[in-house]
């Protein structure tokens, strides 16, 4: 059987825009940015309830995470923990949204773990979850370059929306 070489899995959502990104870091310091959706990916939250909105976005990122292990594994790697990174909270009227889906993934997904972080100023706060030191300061030392990659549509595989 093939060893596959373990990696940070991130999903970096875009909440202006309501779309995400995926990307890996490496254990080694080495970002590869994967995928990306369309603008507007998320809208459908928005129009629903609470518990609705929370069902949604469960369901949307638990799709994220399993396309990004898809390409993982073509490149053998594979995830040793999912690392969640919102750059500003989900607006809704209870204002926990964002920390809702934030506990689902971090209680029902065990293997690899999930952390899920908020990009304050002038950093990072972490909402749920746990990594260690060494793999956080990966998170941190590559996330500013993979927020300026966002841009370039050329790096990231597009998923379309779904309708």
């Amino acid at each position: 059987m093939e060893t596959k070489t373990p990696v940070l899995l991130l999903v970096l959502v875009e909440t202006a825009r309501l779309r995400w990104f995926v990307a890996a870091v490496g254990l080694d310091g080495q970002a590869t940015p994967l995928l990306r959706s369309d603008v507007g990916d998320l809208e459908k939250y928005r129009t629903l309830d609470f518990d609705e909105q929370v069902a949604f976005l469960r369901h949307r990122f638990c799709g994220v995470l399993q396309r990004g292990c898809d390409r993982l594994w073509a490149r053998t790697w594979k995830a040793c923990h999912f690392v969640f990174v919102f750059d500003a909270l989900l607006p809704d009227a209870t204002g926990r949204l964002t920390q809702e889906v934030a506990e689902h993934f971090t209680q029902w997904m065990l293997n690899p773990p999930v952390v899920v972080f908020h990009r304050a100023r002038p950093g990072l706060e972490r909402l749920t979850g746990e990594l260690d030191s060494t793999r956080e300061k990966l998170v941190r030392a590559h996330l500013d370059t993979l927020y300026a990659a966002r841009e370039d549509a050329s790096v990231w595989e597009q998923v379309p929306k779904k309708v």
